[in-house]
């Protein structure tokens, strides 16, 4: 990152202004010499770091410096060996560790192999199980448990078997499905019903009480309220719960996580779902790629898991069994994109990092994967040619059928500025067909976006409406949001601040899936005033990919391709080292 990013207009330039005036405050002889790290850690922060490395000259440097850095977070700067920290962040992750410690060593209720041994052979029987299988045994064990993959590979599936093996001893666990955006709790809560629905065998009573679990977002979970955004939970008033499953774990950064894990019993079950290979969260931290380990047991470990299933395929080394690597397991198989797959093998060439084995995919898979060269307005045209199936739900007033239809075709944009372009140029090309008109903001068809949580309403950050015709009210227009049983009425002037979403980022587009996804990389225009998470990148691609279900469309030439795949971007944290450095 330049030197200069943190502009007036950076979200972290006010508190960096802030930060270095304290340090004149506190140490006037040393503050001239301190502002440079203070700079450049606010710089981290605006990439998702939460430490910079210095040298052994800077390190020298800084240890010269007793009033204004230390080691254990009574300074404003913290030094441990070359990573430096803004105090703030260092006592966040350090934190965070301890939760993770605490609930990896609580004692949890473990069925007995007796009762959960025909299931797990019967459940997990199909082809290309083996490894949810194995998951799902070794989360049995485990109070805490990382259980990551790409799209299709059964994450929801081998929890929704996991929680009903954890009833198998007549208990009904107290179980919360949470993720960190409304549409991916809706969607963690519809998929764990499916999936439910599928198990054979499985008591009605049961199955009952896991269809009636409603996925939330953490913020709903945990009452934060503005505008401190302080839990209603925490460690002197727990969570009452058995359970907690947080879907799309990647998307969580360390300062909610810490206040979700704060809030934690001792003996509850965590469970994290996600993948890895995702973007990471907006947020400072890279919590889900920190955590997440290649699973190795130690003998114990696989004595107990032998009791339950005698056959793993988990690698055995007592020297190599840190502990999360008895804590992470991978669903490797992915039944939505196998090999015959072009969504799929362009996926694995962008994890790969290699760009001539991705940009070969589209010569491979012409009826999944297609490249495209048109500018905004061209692209306008085409998308409304592509949704008539969604525009004919409109006019018939067919909600539910709008709402299906609407994800269709998605348009994901890189860059923000880019999102606000198309969303405005079709917009004026639904005027000069009618639809929209230049006196109101609302419109028939109109697909919204929430921007801000509106407690009252229920409605959040991320959340995705449509506005459809209504006979009811004054202006003949009403909001509706999807919600646990159906659809639920917002009238337009009540709605939340919120934005057109005809195209939004791929930031906002993590959670939700499309049949077809339409990838459109950074204009030259709006390339050089954006925030660095935003940029055209391999996790940025990856995750646009893998939004699409049936189709993907890149918009862009094979150089922006080989860019992306080869824009590697890792965030440099210490919560791992925090986590095994307390064992």
């Amino acid at each position: 990152m330049k030197a200069d990013i943190l502009t007036d207009d950076t979200p972290f330039a006010a508190a960096a202004q802030a930060a270095v005036r304290l340090l004149h405050r506190l140490s006037p002889d040393n503050a001239a010499a301190a502002e440079p790290f203070v700079l450049r850690l606010f710089d981290a922060l605006a990439q998702g770091d939460t430490l910079v490395y210095v040298d052994d000259g800077e390190a020298a440097a800084l240890n010269a410096m007793p009033d204004l850095v230390g080691r254990d977070g009574d300074t404003p700067l913290v030094l441990r060996g070359r990573q430096l920290f803004l105090a703030k962040y260092f006592r966040q992750e350090q934190e965070l560790a301890r939760h993770i410690r605490r609930i990896m060593q609580a004692a949890c209720t473990v069925p007995e192999p007796a009762a959960v041994s025909d299931r797990l052979q019967q459940w997990f029987a199909d082809e290309g199980s083996f490894d949810q299988q194995a998951a799902c045994t070794l989360a049995l064990l485990q109070p805490f448990m990382l259980i990551s993959g790409g799209p299709g590979t059964g994450k929801t599936t081998t929890v929704a078997k996991l929680l009903a093996l954890l009833c198998s001893d007549g208990r009904l666990p107290r179980i919360a499905l949470v993720a960190p955006t409304g549409k991916a709790g809706a969607r963690l809560s519809q998929a764990l019903q499916n999936a439910v629905g599928r198990l054979k065998g499985l008591p009605d009573h049961v199955a009952e009480h896991l269809q009636h679990i409603e996925g939330q977002t953490v913020h709903r979970l945990l009452e934060l309220r503005p505008p401190q955004m302080q839990s209603a939970y925490n460690r002197w008033r727990p969570l009452p719960y058995d359970v907690l499953v947080v879907d799309e774990a990647s998307m969580l950064d360390t300062s909610l996580l810490l206040q979700l894990l704060r809030a934690v019993p001792d003996g509850c079950r965590v469970i994290f779902l996600g993948d890895e290979h995702q973007l990471p969260s907006v947020g400072a931290g890279a919590v889900l790629a920190a955590l997440s380990q290649d699973t190795v047991l130690s003998s114990e470990t696989a004595g107990k898991l032998a009791e339950y299933l005698p056959e793993h395929g988990f690698l055995v080394d007592d020297e190599k069994a840190v502990p999360l690597s008895q804590n992470s397991a991978r669903l490797t198989v992915s039944h939505r994109f196998g090999a015959d797959s072009g969504i799929g093998c362009l996926a694995r060439a962008v994890i790969a990092k290699d760009a001539e084995s991705a940009w070969a995919q589209f010569g491979r898979f012409p009826q999944e994967l297609e490249v495209m060269q048109a500018d905004v307005k061209k692209q306008a045209e085409l998308l409304y040619q592509r949704h008539e199936k969604y525009w004919q739900a409109v006019d018939s007033g067919n909600v539910a059928l709008a709402y299906g239809h609407a994800a269709d075709v998605a348009v994901l944009a890189a860059w923000r500025k880019d999102a606000e372009i198309f969303n405005e140029t079709y917009c004026r090309h639904l005027q000069r067909l009618g639809r929209a008109t230049e006196e109101t903001p609302w419109f028939a068809g109109q697909i919204i976006m929430v921007t801000r949580n509106d407690y009252i309403q229920d409605l959040f950050n991320g959340d995705i409406g449509l506005i459809m015709p209504d006979t009811a009210s004054a202006n003949g227009l009403a909001a509706y949001f999807p919600d646990i049983e159906g659809f639920r009425k917002t009238a337009v002037s009540r709605l939340p601040a919120h934005e057109t979403a005809f195209a939004m980022t791929v930031h906002k587009s993590q959670g939700s899936e499309y049949r077809e996804v339409w990838l459109v990389p950074p204009s030259v225009a709006s390339a050089y005033d954006e925030d660095s998470l935003s940029g055209l990148n391999n996790a940025l691609l990856y995750t646009g990919i893998t939004r699409a279900r049936k189709r993907f469309v890149f918009f862009g030439s094979k150089q922006e391709m080989t860019a992306a795949v080869e824009t590697v971007r890792i965030r440099r944290t210490a919560l791992y080292d925090m986590v095994n450095g307390l064992f």
